[in-house]
């Protein structure tokens, strides 16, 4: 009896390893993907100020072509 026990808990258990493997397998592949269709550089937890910086002075060369080309100021 404590040997179906026994046998039982460690199949139990290697099913759950599989399929935490093939869930973290799936999780890489998604960002793999993500990664692609994302900035082209990721911002990181200590860069967030400056990709703060970088995107206003983008938004302020777009709206100043837009208004050069609209002919406004």
């Amino acid at each position: 009896m404590r040997t179906a026990v026994v046998i039982l808990i460690a199949a139990v258990l290697g099913c759950a390893f599989l399929v935490q493997r093939h869930h973290e397998h799936q999780t890489e592949a998604a960002l793999a993907t993500a990664k692609q269709a994302s900035t082209p550089r990721p911002v990181s937890e200590h860069d967030w100020a400056k990709h703060a910086l970088d995107t206003t002075a983008k938004v302020t060369r777009q709206v100043a072509k837009q208004r050069e080309e609209d002919g406004n100021r």
